[in-house]
């Protein structure tokens, strides 16, 4: 049985993933936040589950949580846990800009330097990045940079890893389930544009993570694949264009 942490279980990518992983015989130590109540949900019936509680911008959270894990040996860590803190340009307050930086991207970092010894030889890391790692931003300027950081950060670790064979690797996720919350309106917007004209499922996301931990993708590293339905090979104005011609 293999064992496996999955970061920001009680929603989402991460969600998705911890249940994928748990249906393929897998054992997982999840973490949540604040959603306390939906991991005391995820624990009912599975005994290959535990869930840990972490606050990912908080360094002594992330130490105490290496702590509780012991010498557990492990075979993958994802890093799906995130946060979209909104960036006022005009009426700027650089905490916001630091908290994008410190979930998603710092915390990945320090987990994985933090737990290298309990990263099995051979084992395999993936990262949740963003397509708007690749795109200019407004009000989600902090979230886009930390997440450019992210894939970026993913090539470093594949470096510093694969002395011992650890392959780390991350994914790009474009549109996804409810967006982070985002407004239904942008969400119907955000299906219509889209190429595959839909959104991503989670369980989209978690199939491609469990591929890139799998043997399957033995030779799959220090790479960011982009999963967005084609969004990003889409351009607005090339494809209006077409309609006129």
């Amino acid at each position: 049985m293999s064992k496996y942490l999955v970061t920001g279980t009680s929603r989402g990518i991460g969600m998705a993933t911890a249940q994928v992983l748990l249906t393929r015989g897998h054992q997982v130590y999840g973490t949540y936040h604040t959603g306390e109540e939906v991991a005391e949900s995820l624990r009912e019936g599975n005994n290959d589950l535990q869930m840990l509680q972490v606050n990912l911008a908080d360094y002594q959270s992330i130490d105490s949580l290496v702590e509780r894990l012991g010498d557990v040996k492990l075979d993958g860590i994802v890093n799906s846990a995130g946060v979209f803190e909104e960036v006022d340009f005009e009426n700027f307050d650089i905490t916001a800009l630091v908290k994008n930086f410190q979930v998603n991207a710092f915390a990945p970092v320090y987990l994985v330097q933090a737990l290298r010894n309990n990263l099995k030889d051979g084992s395999a890391i993936v990262n949740v990045s963003s397509t708007d790692a690749m795109v200019g931003s407004n009000a989600g300027m902090g979230y886009s940079a930390s997440k450019a950081a992210v894939s970026n950060l993913t090539l470093s670790l594949a470096m510093a890893l694969a002395p011992r064979k650890i392959r780390v690797n991350a994914i790009a996720p474009g549109w996804i389930g409810d967006g982070m919350k985002a407004p239904q309106e942008l969400l119907d917007l955000a299906a219509d544009y889209n190429p595959l004209k839909r959104l991503g499922a989670y369980e989209d996301m978690a199939n491609l993570i469990c591929y890139l931990l799998s043997n399957e993708a033995a030779y799959v590293n220090g790479t960011v694949v982009v999963a967005d339905g084609g969004d990003l090979a889409k351009n607005y104005i090339l494809d209006k264009g077409s309609e006129l011609l």
